[in-house]
Parts: C-alpha cells; structure tokens; sequence
C-alpha cells in the first residue's frame, strides 16, 4: 500500500502517457486509491469487504475490471449480489443486464443472467441492447435474441455520421464508444459489422479534440475518453501509436490522464476533486487497453464467464438467484492474465465495454452521456451524485455521463452516470434568495431590532454582575464588548427565517425585471407511483416568473422552490446539476431516469445553470425514463 501510494503521487506523469508501463502505473493508482480509501489491506479484502456491501449499489464495473484484471475470489461478492437482487425488484433493464454482467464476471451460474437477456434486451433503448449484447457476446443464450440479431438492431440505429446516440439524428461519442465495444467481438466474422464500426470508429477520429480528448453534451471530459479508449482497445486498435487517434501530438490516454489527481483517483472537471464515475471509468478503459496490449479478449468478453454451466429455474419457481458456485475462476481464463499487486494487468511486452454510460449508478452512466451514465445509489447519487449518467452511462451513460440538458456528466454519464458527482448535495430551502439577485416581496429581518437589545442588554448584566463582584479588570469589560459587538454582527449579517416566511407562496417582485417567463415541474412517465409523487404528475402547473437580466432556468427553479415549498437538491462543480425534485431523485426508476429541462420545447445542450432566459421562454422540468428519448417520443 505504501508502494502504490507514493507511486501515485511521485509519478512522473506530465500530461503525456507513452508506455505500456505508464498506463499500469495508473491503473495502479487508482487501485491504491480504493484501497486506502476503503481501509482494506488488499484488492481481496477490497472486494469482500466494501465491494461487496456495495452490491447492487456501486459496486459492479469495480468487479467486471477486476475480474478482468487478476484472480481474485468473487464468492463474497456474489452471494451479496443475489440478496439484492433477490430482495429488489429491479425496474431499469439496463441495470438487470449490468448485475447479470457483474454475476457473470464474478463467476456466477445464476439463471438471473440468461432471464435478463429475455426480460430487458432492447427494452430500454440503444443501451439496453448494448448491454444485452455484451451478455451474448459471453455465450449465454435467448429464445428470443442472439448475437447476431441484436447486433442487427444496434447497426440499424446507426446514424448517416456514422454515430449513435440516445435521442436526436447525430452521434454521441460516448453512445457511439459503447456500441462499437459491444460489436467488436463480432468484427472479423460478421460483415455488417465491420462495415458499421469502421464508418463508427471514422466518426470517433473526427470528433476527438486537439488535446486527445473527447467532448459529449459539448463538454470534454474523462469519461467519455474512457469510453473510447475501452472501444479502440476492444478492437485492438493502439491509441499510442495509432495516426487516427493522436491529434497535436497528444492521443486518447494523454487527455485521460489531465484528469488525474495526486492521490490517483480522477475528476469529471479539470481541476475538481474525486469523482467516482470519471475514476471507475479511467479504471476499466486503462485495463481494457492493458488486456489488448497482452493478446486477451475485450474488456466485456469475460474471463470468468460460464454459460454451460448456468442453473435452470426448478418448476417451482427457483430464480436461480441462490446457485452458482462461487468460483471466480471458471470459463476460459487465458495463461496470460496474472494477478498484479495493483488490480491491473501485469507488465507486458507488446505495444471492453463498459457500461458505464454517459452517467451512474450504472454508471455509466448506462448512458453517460451521459450521464450516467449513470453508477450510483439512489443514496449515493443524493449525497454525492454518481451516473450517468447521465450522458448515458453513467446516460449518460453514470446513463455513460455527459448531459442530455439537466442530465450531465456527473452524469452524470451523464452520460455515465449524470452529474458531478463531488459537490454536497443542497436543498433548496437552505438557499437565500439574495444569492441570485432576486428580491422577496416578503420582509424578513424584523426579529433583528429586538434580537440586537437582547444582546447588549445581556452585556450590561454581565458587566454589572462583574462590578459587584469586583472583577474590575478592564480586560473582563473589553471582553463582554467583544462578544457582544461579535453577536450584534452575525444577527445583522444573517437572515433567518421561518419556513412560513421562506415559502412564501407567490413569486418575488424583482424591480429590475426585463420580462417575465413560464415554469411547470411534471412527473407523468411516474405519475402517482409513491406519496411524493401527485396522481396527475403536476408538480408545480404552469406558472409565470419575472427576469432579470442573466437569470437562468436554474435561478427561477430556486425562485419556484421557495416561492412554492418544492423540495431541490442540486450538486456540482463548476456546473449546476439538479438530482432531485420534491424527493423524486435520479435513478428512482431506472439508471436511466432523472430530472431533464426543456426550454420553448427544445433540451438545451448547456446546463440548466448556464441557460440565460430572455422574454417569453417557456420553461418545462421533466422526469423521464430514458434520458429524455422516452419524452421525445411522446412529443
């Protein structure tokens, strides 16, 4: 541990990777990372002990990279694993297909695996049939699909650029990266197939960065270098020594690695702190280009895999979910893969897919786009918001994890996941509205006049009490003074009120307003599902708003939430990320599902922050299902 950890901080890397040896030195790190983060004393012990807490959670493409990275015992994790899913109803198909993934990599022979191919392929959109792909590619079967038909599906949703994306008629580069890793390991003998990844792969060249990085939603990240890396890897294309993939000098893992921080975890912004989507992402990417490197299968052709031995459900109704053997190390594991100290794969000497979309808990994502992205919890996406993922992953994408509007990387992941998911999460309520240059038609502040009496009354009875105890010094005076004069400052710098007084019930009168616009909160995909949620879906119908110069949709949503007494929490940094509305969050109904924004009926492609309103703009906050594809077809 003392080895890795000054490894990750004595690096020499200066912003450019040029050997096998250095793309394992971050893979390294980040394992170093987790595990001093974790306080465990060894990847196994890493994966029976938080790992395995947090299956179903956040857990799973840590198991996929280490299943694919070294041997390790996946039994603990496994058993954990069925008890989720045995206790969990599981809504999002793309996240039954992520576990049966996960069960797979951890040596599983569970029937969950082969009843989430019949139960979610295609079911959820372009990332329900990547990932539904990435489970027959491993050889486990289907009434209903194979490899080649679903790979079929995925080429006829490519678009004219050669592309694929969650919603509109242009690619996405984290979309496009997940679906070529998932029709790689059909390439050399499936014509289609070549054909689609070759226009797909000519589409990633032409979007790539001058810095070797990747932008999706407009914004250059990690995740979505990530998720390139992984698919170039996955067809045994080198990205350091690749003409197509160097720009400037600079390729695919020279950009990823911008994103490194000292302690060996990676950032979803250049500059921010830890962020768990962009670190599990650069994870598996560094060991997908590692396992290409050494001659082994693709990220998501998994070592572990076991379809001929999978347990049938019993008549009477057995989900399988308590078989499997526990075994990490069945299937056709090859001689080359060692188990490196760092979770990596061992030194080489030659020059996956993930489903973390643009975004999550899924992470990604998952579209990441996404989000997503998505790879969190609903409980960690509240507290620090995994996705998308929001792209997809991660949507993205975290869903992968840049940002289908609200959605964003950190995700989000988004496309994942679908938000940054570094910045404590803030409810609305603790927001002032002075802080966005709005004026409460409400006063507030008239406790301060008697609040301030009390104070220096208080102070004349304590230097009394000291005359009379003849504690003359005038230090003692000096003292009250001070303290006195310090809790007159903080009642007259503060504004506290009452919630009657927060929420006041109408909107505020701003004196400078330039116009006015309108804002409706709706829920309908989810519309009377549990007791936050209204029978109509309405949360806020729709209302009319002053603006200021430079209000944004982010402003009037804080205006609503005390206006109103609607519930937000948002997080971010160095964006705004809205992860829950009146205690509807991100992920409640899937990796795919969370709060996106539309302004005049369009879904901007800048975060909700960012969005400067004029005069007459419409302004519409909607859940949706699948990273707004589900509200496009309704429209």
């Amino acid at each position: 541990m003392i080895i890795f950890s000054l490894l990750a901080e004595v690096s020499p890397f200066s912003g450019k990777c040029d050997t096998v040896g250095e793309v394992q030195a971050l893979a390294d790190g980040i394992v170093a990372y987790k595990l001093g983060s974790s306080g465990s004393g060894s990847v196994q012990d890493w994966i029976n002990g938080s790992l395995s807490s947090e299956a179903g959670a956040s857990a799973e493409w840590y198991i996929v990279t280490l299943s694919q990275s070294g041997n390790y015992d996946f039994s603990a994790y496994e058993s954990a694993l069925c008890g989720y899913l045995s206790a969990n109803d599981v809504s999002s198909a793309s996240s039954r297909e992520k576990y049966a993934l996960a069960l797979i990599a951890s040596g599983s022979t569970s029937s969950y695996i082969e009843e989430a191919i019949d139960s979610s392929v295609g079911q959820q959109g372009i990332m329900s049939l990547v990932y539904g792909l990435h489970i027959l590619n491993n050889g486990y079967t289907s009434s209903s699909f194979s490899a080649e038909s679903v790979a079929d599906q995925i080429i006829s949703m490519q678009f004219a650029d050669g592309g694929w994306a969650v919603i509109g008629s242009y690619g996405d580069v984290d979309v496009t990266a997940m679906a070529v890793q998932s029709l790689a390991p059909q390439y050399d003998s499936n014509s289609a197939v070549r054909d689609s990844v070759d226009r797909a792969v000519d589409f990633l060249a032409a979007k790539q960065q001058e810095s070797g990085g990747f932008k999706s939603m407009g914004v250059e990240n990690p995740e979505s270098s990530a998720q390139v890396l992984t698919a170039l890897s996955s067809l045994g294309i080198d990205c350091l020594s690749d003409e197509r993939f160097i720009k400037s000098g600079r390729t695919v893992i020279d950009a990823l690695e911008t994103y490194r921080l000292s302690d060996g975890s990676f950032c979803h912004t250049e500059g921010g702190a830890m962020n768990e989507n962009a670190t599990v992402q650069a994870y598996y990417s560094l060991v997908s280009y590692l396992r290409m490197c050494s001659g082994q299968s693709p990220l998501y052709v998994l070592d572990n895999r076991r379809p001929q031995d999978i347990e049938r459900p019993s008549d009477s109704g057995d989900s399988g979910l308590s078989g499997g053997t526990g075994s990490s190390g069945g299937g056709s594991s090859q001689s080359a893969r060692t188990d490196s100290p760092g979770g990596g794969v061992s030194q080489v000497t030659d020059s996956g897919d993930d489903p973390d979309i643009p975004s999550d808990d899924d992470t990604p994502t998952d579209e990441q786009t996404t989000q997503g992205t998505m790879t969190s919890s609903v409980n960690s996406a509240r507290t620090t918001t995994t996705n998308v993922q929001s792209s997809l992953i991660t949507t993205a994408y975290s869903a992968a994890s840049t940002s289908k509007g609200n959605f964003g990387k950190g995700s989000s992941q988004t496309t994942s996941s679908f938000a940054d998911s570094n910045a404590s999460s803030v409810t609305s309520s603790t927001v002032q509205t002075g802080s966005y240059g709005q004026t409460s038609s409400r006063k507030s502040g008239g406790y301060k006049v008697g609040a301030v009496i009390v104070i220096w009354g208080s102070a004349a009875v304590v230097c009394l009490i000291l005359l009379i105890l003849k504690k003359r010094n005038w230090k003692n005076f000096l003292a009250v003074v001070i303290i006195a004069g310090g809790a007159t400052a903080v009642v007259l710098l503060t504004d506290i009120r009452s919630a009657d007084d927060y929420y006041s019930g109408e909107s505020s009168v701003k004196e400078n307003a330039v116009g006015k616009v309108t804002m409706t909160i709706r829920c309908d995909k989810v519309a009377g599902e549990n007791e936050n949620i209204p029978e109509d879906g309405i949360i806020l119908d729709v209302t009319e708003f002053q603006i200021e110069e430079g209000d944004s949709v982010y402003d009037i949503l804080t205006e609503a939430a005390q206006s109103y007494g609607i519930q937000v929490d948002n997080t971010g940094s160095g964006f705004v990320y809205i992860a829950g509305i009146n205690y509807l969050y991100e992920f409640d109904f899937g990796d795919l599902s969370g709060w996106i924004y539309h302004v005049n009926g369009e879904s901007p492609s800048v975060g909700c922050g960012d969005y400067i309103l004029s005069d007459g703009d419409r302004i519409e906050w909607l859940y949706t299902l699948e990273l707004g594809n589900d509200l496009l077809e309704e429209e």
